[in-house]
């Protein structure tokens, strides 16, 4: 094999690691190394001598590392046999995600919730004598997908602990981690920094673009039952008592009315009014401790009283289901 005398990156310019195909060198040959780019001479499993941008004539003397494992003698044309790496040192863009679920415990809710994370991060190479050692000849991964398929578990085993740490310092339920996407990346980075520094790498930026869940689980369904429920007491507030109970005679007699036909549904329904009434006069009575506590005349304007009746119209058949729904709601939404 003819002998190189002048060695240059003849790569793509968005590759992170580039290998001089042949081995064949010699002294007084030429070194060129372009910009953004650093050029490393390995040797029975040693990262040597390293150059930076320029254009370097390997001699005695600039090549110290690789003069005393070869012994090189001075002067002269001297052949020698050695890999030269060319690693990329320019600011590198990647995605990634979680390519299965992630179990990840609720501190609000005491649930355990599968979720599912993207984003994407920048970093560039710090060390590239360590990042050689550590990444490339480690694994023999010398392409852009090897890297990164190497990089992503790290970033992985890493979510579980900042997201919970994002969670916690901010009260909140995993489900509504998305709020503090900005925060989880800064925790992310600070989390991540120290691994990517074992392989002379710098993560100059990390960023968690979402956090997805399976709206199918009945753990998060559970989740989010409980947190429309605080929501509803949270708007009613004395009233929400009154509507529980009025749901339940609604569910009664629908019931009742499945098998007991309209007399059974006016019973159930019945039932239900009663007890809103009763919710409501106690109430009323924890509000005015001078009303009579055997007044038992329901209020026109209650809710309950006016959702019964339209309750009889349905079962009359003097309106329709959606007539029904429609006004109830209109009720409702007016408490």
């Amino acid at each position: 094999m003819a002998i190189i005398d002048r060695i240059k990156f003849e790569g793509k310019p968005n590759e992170i690691v580039w290998k001089y195909p042949s081995d064949e060198i010699s002294t007084a040959g030429q070194l060129i190394v372009d910009e953004n780019l650093e050029a490393i001479f390995f040797k029975e499993g040693r990262a040597l001598d390293s150059f930076g941008p320029g254009t370097h004539t390997l001699k005695t003397g600039n090549i110290p590392l690789l003069e005393a494992l070869v012994n090189l003698p001075f002067g002269g044309k001297t052949p020698f046999t050695a890999e030269v790496y060319y690693v990329n040192k320019s600011i590198f863009a990647l995605k990634w995600g979680t390519n299965t679920p992630i179990p990840l415990e609720d501190p609000k809710y005491k649930i355990v919730l599968n979720i599912r994370a993207f984003g994407d991060y920048k970093f560039r190479v710090k060390d590239a004598k360590s990042f050689l050692l550590n990444v490339v000849k480690a694994g023999n991964r010398t392409t852009n997908e090897s890297i990164d398929e190497f990089l992503k578990p790290n970033i992985i085993r890493g979510i579980g602990d900042f997201l919970s740490e994002v969670i916690l310092n901010n009260n909140t339920s995993v489900v509504e981690i998305n709020k503090f996407r900005d925060e989880s990346s800064t925790a992310g980075r600070v989390k991540l920094t120290p691994e990517f520094e074992k392989y002379g790498l710098d993560l100059i930026e990390f960023n968690v673009e979402s956090v997805n869940f399976d709206q199918n689980d009945t753990n998060y369904q559970r989740i989010q039952k409980i947190i429309a429920d605080k929501f509803e007491i949270d708007m009613l507030g004395d009233k929400y008592q009154q509507k529980k109970m009025f749901d339940i005679g609604q569910a009664a007699a629908e019931n009742q009315g499945q098998g007991g036909g309209t007399m059974g549904a006016g019973m159930g329904m019945g039932m239900g009014m009663n007890m809103a009434q009763m919710m409501g006069g106690m109430m009323n009575q924890g509000n005015n401790p001078g009303q009579s506590e055997n007044q038992t005349n329901a209020d026109p304007n209650d809710p309950a009283v006016r959702i019964g009746k339209l309750k009889s119209l349905l079962d009359k058949g003097l309106i329709t289901p959606e007539e029904f729904e429609t006004k109830k709601k209109e009720i409702l939404s007016s408490m």
